[in-house]
């Protein structure tokens, strides 16, 4: 029985010691204002309590230790709250007993009834501090310099109305420190005028090409068996120069006997008649500038007239040279032969050799054979020969090289006759280099507008069969394929002007209707095709015409030319011919 009244008195003053503990921690939080802090429900949480925690100081027997939000724990036996009735479990106080805590009424548990007043307990006792109806409490958030930092679990940051309105639900209302506020004290001094950068003006000035390099002792040795030969034909006025007198062993008398035969073989044929109505080639009107500097028409001329000239060269113009060598191509195989010359207005010219080469056939025969055969594929087929790519290929060449001594592309041009025109053509056609092509027929690659308003010409000679194998010019139907004005299936590249006289290609054009008839017909036909071709198609011919006198000439005597001299064109740049044939009536549409 003593040990039974031992343990109920150690209860008892066990209690009481818990009451005066718990009424003097009450006293010490009265005295001592403090802020309240109420434990929020997590964001990742689902909770639907509508418990409000008090921030005032606890009764001596409430639950709850308004310092740590920490909820007492209950007596053995005592009523459980609720789920919905309870807040989040704050963290434990490490520096309560662990003895268990005294047995609590049910009815000391925190919880407001609607309509009740905050802050003031169901029991009674002191009421705690009430806001106003209109008061709202805003969370604020504390300064920070980091927009994207995460937001401090303690503080929440949405604002809490304590209105009526709100009194009835069971808002947990947060109040938070005083912000910290970042005062920056800023001169009162006026900003400095902004003041503008200077603008730099920067001006490129296009330096102007190297002078042609001369070529080196070993490559005028080379030459010096070629400038022999050639010395030795002019004797014979197979070859002739401006340089040097002409020879008095002149073969004239004889080619103009030949060819006034062969005229009245045309006129006992029939062939001179007026043939029969042809259908008109579009013409083109040139009202461009003339002012640009291209190389003269002489000038192109007698560069191409040089490819048949073995150790010729050509009046005022020095080999284009590279390691003290003339650039030049040589290719047996495709029969492409080049040499690139500089005039004296500082401008590059790719001059492309004809077929047979002229005098170089003393050196190099077997190349004619592949020449022959690039001029046939170009007529009896829609193919390209090697020769042309191979030409493309070496005007590349020229222009990197000629870049490496300062030249642009607008400064090179291309040029050639009959097989070397037709390369010039495509060259002009591939890579867009102006310059002048002589007695070429048309090329199998075609283009939207086939160049008419390239800076690259055709010319030919009427009468000569070598501009009339093409399909953009009447005249050799049905040898060769349908004339299309301004088209077809083997067009020019560039403008066309015609030169000489219209009526010489009457009798050819009857000879060509003659064609696939018979087998006499058709011997008719190559035999004139041959006999007009040597009278109107050497360079010697289109000199005439043109107002340029030939230097270097290849067999000056050969041919007969038939038409006007147009006066003054030699001297004309590429868009002075234009004009002036444009103005002539002999510009044509390819």
């Amino acid at each position: 029985m003593e040990e039974v009244d031992l343990r109920e008195s150690r209860r008892r003053i066990r209690s009481l010691t818990y009451g005066v503990a718990a009424v003097t921690i009450a006293a010490v939080v009265a005295a001592v204002p403090v802020q309240g802090t109420a434990w929020a429900d997590s964001p990742t949480v689902e909770s639907t309590s509508s418990t409000t925690v008090d921030a005032a100081p606890a009764a001596p027997d409430a639950a709850t230790d308004a310092d740590t939000g920490e909820q007492a724990q209950p007596d053995v036996g005592a009523e459980e709250p609720a789920e919905s009735e309870v807040d989040t479990e704050g963290p434990a106080d490490p520096g309560d007993p662990e003895e268990p805590a005294a047995p609590e009424p049910e009815d000391t548990e925190d919880v407001e009834e609607p309509g009740a007043v905050p802050g003031e307990a169901e029991g009674g006792g002191d009421p705690r501090p009430v806001q106003p109806d209109e008061t709202e409490v805003v969370a604020v958030e504390p300064f920070s310099d980091d927009s994207d930092a995460e937001p401090d679990a303690e503080f929440s940051r949405e604002a809490v109305t304590t209105g009526p309105a709100e009194r009835t639900g069971a808002a947990v209302a947060t109040l938070t420190p005083a912000a910290q506020l970042l005062t920056i004290e800023v001169p009162d001094t006026e900003a400095p005028a902004l003041v503008p950068a200077p603008v730099i003006t920067t001006t490129t000035i296009e330096a102007p090409p190297s002078a042609p390099k001369p070529l080196s002792p070993l490559a005028k040795l080379l030459q010096l068996p070629g400038r022999l030969i050639n010395a030795f034909l002019q004797v014979f006025d197979l070859t002739s120069s401006a340089s040097t007198p002409r020879s008095p062993l002149s073969l004239g008398p004889i080619n103009d006997l030949l060819f006034a035969a062969f005229r009245e073989f045309e006129r006992l044929l029939g062939l001179d008649q007026p043939p029969a109505v042809q259908p008109a080639v579009p013409a083109l009107t040139y009202d461009g500038p003339t002012t640009a500097t291209t190389p003269t028409v002489a000038q192109f001329l007698n560069a191409s007239a040089a490819g048949y000239v073995l150790g010729g060269a050509p009046a005022d113009l020095v080999p284009f040279t590279v390691n003290g060598f003339q650039m030049s191509s040589t290719n047996i195989f495709s029969g492409m032969v080049a040499k690139t010359w500089v005039t004296p207005e500082g401008q590059i010219i790719i001059a492309y050799q004809g077929t047979t080469g002229g005098s170089n056939l003393l050196f190099n025969p077997l190349i004619t054979v592949s020449q022959v055969l690039a001029d046939l594929q170009v007529i009896f087929t829609r193919t390209t020969p090697w020769a042309f790519h191979d030409a493309l290929y070496f005007a590349k060449r020229v222009q990197i090289r000629a870049a490496e001594q300062g030249y642009s592309s607008e400064n090179i041009f291309v040029t050639g006759h009959s097989l070397g025109g037709w390369e010039a053509q495509y060259v002009a056609q591939q890579i867009g280099l102006a310059g002048i092509g002589f007695e070429a027929p048309g090329i199998n690659t075609r283009v939207p507008g086939n160049g008419a308003d390239a800076m690259f010409v055709n010319v030919g000679t009427y009468g000569s069969a070598a501009p009339y194998m093409s399909t953009d010019l009447p005249g050799l139907q049905p040898f060769m394929p349908p004339y299309v004005p301004g088209g077809g299936s083997k067009p020019h590249y560039g403008p066309i002007v015609m030169i000489g006289d219209p009526a010489a290609i009457t009798p050819l054009r009857n000879a060509s209707a003659l064609w696939g008839k018979s087998l006499i017909g058709s011997v008719i036909f190559l035999v004139d095709f041959l006999g007009n071709f040597f009278q109107y198609h050497l360079p010697g011919v289109q000199a005439h015409h043109l107002d340029v006198v030939p230097d270097p000439g290849m067999v000056p005597w050969m041919g007969r030319p038939s038409g006007p001299v147009h006066t003054g064109w030699g001297a004309l740049s590429i868009q002075g011919l234009m004009k002036a044939a444009s103005d002539a009536g002999q510009l044509f549409r390819p």
